[in-house]
């Protein structure tokens, strides 16, 4: 995020219900191509898909001159924990606590950040703000959002995700507000190397165990075509993408809203080549599909979908992962964010891990009391970190 240069005074800040009253020019002097989940573009498509099911607000603060210094969103979603990742913590509670936390964990939020993908998508400010008053600016338009619009009376968990490690000393501002900070599942990277000119050069620097399991992949998904969608092709094959999807959200641990068909047409649409939608066939049948962002200086792995029952056979993730790495060769990109989950089989391609810091405060004192003592005893998933560069490889 942009160091301060100057002191700023924030003059007033103005909050919008609706992207329509955005007012563009002021959102993208802040934007200004930075980040592609703050562009008017994908948040469009984002409204247009997810409307319904989620409520999107908008700020924009500005300074002393009347020149827009920070933008941010925020968006209510439902929160609900499976019980997969703190039910140990939960079970031990007694009785009135244990049925106040199984309330909590089915909850109203409002998060300032993107519930669909991982990283510092939630805020921009301009490089003359001190990021430490940029986050103090963000959590009062959150408290104004949360006190002074009706439609929020029935959120009672604020949140502000995900940060990392070199922006946390200037968000630990928000432990000041009584948030409470934890760490999340990792993000995995990969660097991509400036001598990586194309696939063949990626796959030398490997190991040799690592180079003949990704050749294996290659492969056994050999008979599988790769197929990029455009807007109209993802919204004839709604539903196949609902099924593929909905097999791969049973395997999750949280609920915060789905993403639909609808809003992955609603991307391309926006964002054209900028967002990639790649369906999986074997035959005529889908068998899985990816998507991802191009964004500023990574590319980003997004959500997918799968047929387990093809999985196995034909390494059909695997693959995934090696054409994620090849489209980020192609986009000529500083770095590969793979996001969360599948730790293992990412860190064989080549990913590592990085600490992601999430924020929450509930309204309620003991409530917040006894979501940070549940919260913070949980650590993020342990695994195994395979390493499959040469010795002399360093990224």
């Amino acid at each position: 995020m942009p160091n301060k240069t100057t002191d700023v005074i924030l003059n007033k800040r103005n909050v919008f219900n609706s992207i329509t009253e955005i007012p563009s020019d002021d959102w993208n002097k802040v934007q200004n191509g930075r980040n592609i989940y703050l562009s008017l573009p994908y948040l469009s498509a984002l409204v247009q898909g997810m409307g319904e099911e989620m409520r999107f607000f908008f700020s924009i603060s500005y300074n002393a001159q009347n020149e827009p210094v920070l933008i941010a969103v925020f968006v209510r979603v439902k929160f609900v924990d499976k019980r997969k990742r703190f039910g140990d913590s939960v079970f031990k509670l007694r009785f009135p606590f244990k049925k106040k936390l199984e309330n909590i964990l089915s909850i109203n939020a409002l998060a300032c950040g993107n519930v669909f993908s991982a990283g510092e998508n939630g805020m921009l400010w301009t490089k003359e703000l001190d990021p430490q008053v940029a986050f103090e600016e963000a959590e009062r338009v959150h408290h104004i959002l949360m006190t002074e619009h009706n439609t929020n009376k029935n959120v009672s968990l604020r949140v502000f995700k995900d940060f990392w490690p070199q922006t946390v000393s200037a968000s630990n501002i928000l432990i000041e507000k009584g948030f409470f900070d934890f760490k999340i599942d990792v993000n995995m990277v990969l660097m991509i190397r400036k001598d990586w000119g194309n696939m063949e050069d990626y796959l030398m620097s490997m190991k040799t165990k690592f180079r003949t399991r990704a050749n294996a992949v290659y492969r056994k998904s050999d008979t599988i075509e790769v197929k990029s969608l455009s807007a109209e092709n993802i919204l004839d094959q709604s539903e196949h993408i609902t099924r593929l999807f909905k097999n791969v959200l049973e395997k999750s641990d949280f609920h915060i809203g789905t993403m639909n068909p609808v809003t992955f047409a609603a991307c391309k649409d926006k964002l054209g080549d900028d967002f990639i939608f790649k369906a999986y066939l074997i035959g005529e049948v889908m068998v899985g599909f990816s998507t991802a962002f191009k964004n500023t200086s990574s590319f980003d792995a997004n959500y997918v979908g799968l047929d387990y029952a093809y999985n196995e056979q034909y390494d059909i993730y695997q693959r995934m992962l090696y054409d994620y790495v090849e489209e980020a060769l192609k986009s000529k990109v500083n770095e590969l964010q793979f996001g969360r989950t599948s730790e293992l089989i990412k860190s064989a391609v080549g990913a590592e891990p990085r600490d992601m810091t999430i924020y929450i405060k509930h309204k309620r004192k003991l409530s917040n009391l006894i979501l940070k003592n549940v919260i913070q005893s949980v650590a993020p998933s342990p695994f195994e970190l395979r390493r499959p560069f040469k010795a002399n490889f360093q990224q």
